[in-house]
This record gives structure tokens, sequence and C-alpha cells, in this order.
């Protein structure tokens, strides 16, 4: 038996953050703030109607009537990372080409979608010393009010976790499908290809051929990274 294990005190790097990185695209591709991604805070501010009147005896009664959400990210310059190139791509653009969606992972399992705008965008040129990795910032402001896409799952840490070899054609795409016990536990995953010029995968864990090879793919519990998992993956040339 599957000894069930609290989560706890859940620490910052136990929620997995995403971004959308085709915004007006049919299909959401998520790209995971991972790499090169070193703090993420978000700032509340909450605007306030004060009101006072003969019923309440000269003591104010105050009603709150709107948030403002924004969402600082902070880091190092990581060329080639997926989620990074589609910021700094931004830079130089306006209007709604920069809006898209952001998600948050909770460790429970629990996922919540914001449209957001990306603002404040600092991805290029040098910034410190000679010598120092390029610092990089943006903020993801909230637009609308977030939306709950999967319930919490559960309150325990993942004991295990199973995934089956992938196939896939070139210029294909297979799912992959993570089994993590206990099912108290979120089955967020975090996945990694190890050739990435012979698939690619995305931040959930669709698998694209680019051309035929083998390579492997890793899956890690996004909410206990030490319950991993490496399969085989391989990429068929596309049949007629």
């Amino acid at each position: 038996m599957t000894k069930l294990v609290d989560i706890g005190f859940a620490l910052n790097y136990q929620y997995a953050n995403l971004i959308n990185i085709t915004p007006g695209q049919p299909e959401k591709t998520w790209g995971y703030m991972g790499p090169g991604i070193e703090d993420i805070s978000p700032d509340r501010a909450e605007k306030t109607d004060e009101t006072e009147d003969y019923s309440t005896g000269g003591n104010t009664v105050t009603t709150v009537t709107g948030v403002t959400k924004s969402t600082t990210v902070t880091g190092k310059r990581l060329i080639g990372d997926p989620v990074q190139d589609f910021v700094a791509s931004l830079e130089e653009v306006f209007g709604d080409e920069r809006k898209t969606q952001y998600r948050i992972v909770s460790p429970t399992g629990e996922i919540i979608e914001e449209e957001v705008t990306l603002k404040d965008i600092s991805m290029g040129g040098p910034s410190g010393g000679a010598s120092d990795k390029q610092a990089i910032s943006f903020t993801m402001a909230r637009n609308d009010t977030p939306q709950i896409i999967q319930a919490a799952k559960g309150m325990h840490l993942p004991a295990t976790i199973e995934v089956d070899d992938v196939e896939v054609e070139a210029n294909g795409t297979v799912t992959v499908a993570p089994t993590v016990t206990p099912t108290t536990a979120s089955n967020w995953c975090l996945y990694a290809i190890e050739d990435p010029d012979i698939a690619r995968v995305t931040a959930d864990g669709i698998v694209t051929g680019l051309k035929a090879g083998k390579t492997r793919l890793s899956v890690r519990c996004a909410a206990k990274p030490s319950v991993r998992v490496t399969v085989d993956v391989e990429v068929k040339t596309a049949s007629v």
C-alpha cells in the first residue's frame, strides 16, 4: 500500500507557471516558466468604496469593488527557451498582440487560468557587469476574473509515476498521459526531450515528431520532482 504523504508547507517551485506562447491560434501551446526564471512575485491592489451614513453610528463601511493583480517575473536570459523567446518577441510589439493566457498549477493539482497582458518587458541587450548573465524581467497584468480549469485533486504528494514509451510519426503528435499515484496527488508533470532535433514536447505533454529517430523523454512530477521516469521516444517516417 502506498504511504500517503501530505504536501504540508508548499514550496514555490512546486507550483508550475505556464504561458500560452501561441495566443490567437485555435489550440493553446503551453510553455513552462522554469529555465532561467528566478523569481515570480504577484502583487494585488484592491479598490474600495468607503461610505458612512446615519445607520453606522459614525463608522465607515468598506466595500471592495475591484482587484488589480499583476505578476512580475525576473531571471536570466536563456536563448532558445520557448517562453523567454516568445516574451522577447513582444518587446517592441504593442496592442492586443501583448495579450495571452497565464496558468498556475498548484501542488494540489488545482489549475487556474487568467487572461493577461504582458508589459514592462526587458529581454534584450546587456544589463549589468560584462561577465554577468543577462538579467530579464516582465510583468503579467490580469485582465479578467480567473477561471478554475481543474479542481484540486487532494493534499498528498505524488508517490509513483508510470509513463508508456512514445511512438509518433514525423510531423505527428502524441499526448503523454502519466499515471500518478495516489489519486489524491497532483498529476501535473514537467517534460524534457533529450534530443530536440528528433522531437519536441510542450508543457502539457504533447510530443511532436520532427524527424525519424530515437530519443528519450524525461517526465517528473511538478509537486515532487524526485518522482520521475524516463521513457523511449521513437519517431517514425510518416506513412504515405
